[in-house]
């Protein structure tokens, strides 16, 4: 199994130079929108990258390589048996009619849209793996901001328009993914459009038990201590608690397993 902890997308500054993007973050977290003829004084108003997932698959892929394959790549994103989906970048300036400026979270098996035209991922919406980048303009409609990755991406489906500002719109977030959590649907059932027992189950039989998934703006136990923490805002994070109790269980099976195979090897060797 391979892990992949997605990176916080670049955040919008005075520093980025006019008519650059920001980079969305490390694990296809979509790179923000640019505005390359802003006609107001001061910074730009441009998109902040929209975050990278985090996940466990089960084929490695090098997703750093520019020249990349797109099949094994693709392999590799199916291969996921769990995905925590990441948060959109926020637009540098007030709201608009087509939604709001901030950045929304990463959602559970579905994130949230922001307005008509910046849509959530959900276990059907969105591409798998990755979030779109924001929309650049040219004739200062500003620019909105990229969407973050997850099981599948927020995406954006904005109409063109001359209308000042009208693009000013945060990113939206990806959603979240685990083999056999009821709502889940599996990439081996990429038509299917209502979640059952059957495929909601990784193809490659691993299933979780037990299993709860929260949305980025709801209230989360603390990765770092025994407090909460209403999302995360940073470099994604994966805790892997050994459970003494499974440990017990699993060593007893492992000893069971073993006594039954040295004794048919003994009765098959007589």
């Amino acid at each position: 199994m391979y892990l992949y902890l997605g990176g916080k997308g670049q955040d919008q500054t005075a520093d980025i130079p006019h008519k650059t993007q920001a980079l969305g973050g490390w694990n296809y977290g979509g790179n923000g929108g640019a505005e390359y003829n802003s006609m107001e004084a001061g910074y730009p108003e441009n998109g902040a990258g929209g975050g990278g997932a985090v996940d466990i698959r089960l084929d490695y892929y090098d997703i750093n390589i520019d020249d990349f394959n797109e099949s094994a790549l693709n392999k590799s994103i199916e291969s996921r048996i769990i995905v925590a989906g990441s948060g959109g970048g926020a637009v540098s300036g007030k709201s608009v009619v087509w939604g709001s400026s901030e950045g929304f979270p990463g959602g559970n098996i579905s994130a949230i849209s922001n307005g008509p035209y910046t849509i959530r991922g959900s276990q059907i919406l969105g591409k798998l793996g990755m979030g779109k980048e924001g929309l650049n303009s040219a004739q200062n409609q500003g620019a909105s901001g990229g969407c973050g990755s997850g099981y599948r991406g927020g995406y954006n489906e904005l109409p063109f328009t001359s209308n000042t500002g009208y693009y000013k719109i945060g990113g939206t977030g990806g959603s979240s993914y685990i083999s056999g959590h009821p709502g889940c649907i599996s990439p081996s059932h990429s038509t299917d459009l209502v979640s059952n027992n059957k495929n909601s189950i990784h193809e490659s039989g691993l299933v979780f038990d037990n299993t709860k998934i929260i949305s980025g703006n709801e209230t989360m136990p603390s990765p770092f201590n025994s407090s909460s923490i209403q999302g995360n805002v940073g470099n994604g994070i994966c805790r892997i608690t050994i459970l003494p109790s499974f440990i017990t269980i699993l060593r007893k099976k492992i000893a069971t397993n073993l006594y039954y195979s040295l004794f048919m090897t003994c009765m098959i060797n007589k």
